[in-house]
């Protein structure tokens, strides 16, 4: 899981590009929210790319120093993206949220996703070969948004909205399955991974269904009437 460090470190100037068109090009006008979550992603993903390097380095301590920090970064993340979300919806007008609500799924999902695998990787923190695993975990829930905005920038459009997450969710998953595949004679760190598979998979699906029915409008419909922003 040491190499952790260098694919993040990609991941990370691929999210550079993919966050280029909307976001970093129109700094000024970008509101508080998003300046909040893009702050605390670019620590989270300053964090996976540097925890393992301290660990090869044996520089423990301030591994464990900086891994502390995360209980309060996490909630910070959290706190973020549910409020950014609740904005954006907010923002909308009626029209807007029946043509778009489909949409916030994603966040959402995705925040649940990333809360899930660091609660395990917290729990499971005194045991490496699992706390490892849980923390890429995090990690990959950031390629769906990076890979997705990346093909709708900069490649011909595809026939249908969903297919961009097809392509994200379906990259995610296909790393999971090569994790899994090259761990080896790691029993844990293999059944770790094939259950966080099994929990990213049913997600993913779950956006191509019940992200899709008015029942999920609903849904986004009771979130924005909540006072969060």
């Amino acid at each position: 899981m040491f190499r952790a460090s260098h694919w993040f470190a990609g991941l990370s100037g691929a999210a550079l590009l993919a966050f280029w068109p909307m976001y970093l090009s129109k700094l000024p006008q970008a509101d508080r929210y998003t300046h909040l979550h893009a702050i605390v992603m670019t620590l989270w993903l300053g964090l996976l790319i540097v925890q393992p390097l301290l660990v090869r380095g044996g520089r423990r301590r301030l591994h464990r120093a900086i891994g502390a920090a995360s209980y309060v970064l996490v909630p910070v993340i959290i706190a973020a993206t549910l409020a950014l979300t609740h904005f954006r919806a907010r923002s909308m007008d009626e029209a807007t949220l029946r043509a778009e609500g489909r949409f916030f799924y994603l966040p959402l999902a995705a925040a649940a996703l990333f809360a899930l695998a660091w609660a395990l990787a917290m729990i499971w923190r005194r045991t490496p070969a699992l706390h490892a695993r849980f923390m890429v975990c995090t990690g990959l829930t950031l390629i769906d948004p990076v890979v997705s905005r990346i093909a709708f920038f900069y490649f011909p459009p595809l026939a249908n909205p969903l297919h961009y997450q097809a392509l994200g969710y379906g990259l995610t998953d296909l790393v999971l399955l090569v994790l899994i595949a090259r761990d080896g004679g790691q029993r844990q760190g293999r059944a770790a991974l094939a259950a966080m598979l099994a929990v990213f998979a049913t997600v993913h699906v779950l956006w191509f269904t019940a992200a899709q029915t008015p029942g999920w409008l609903a849904f986004v419909r009771w979130f924005r009437g909540l006072p969060l922003t």
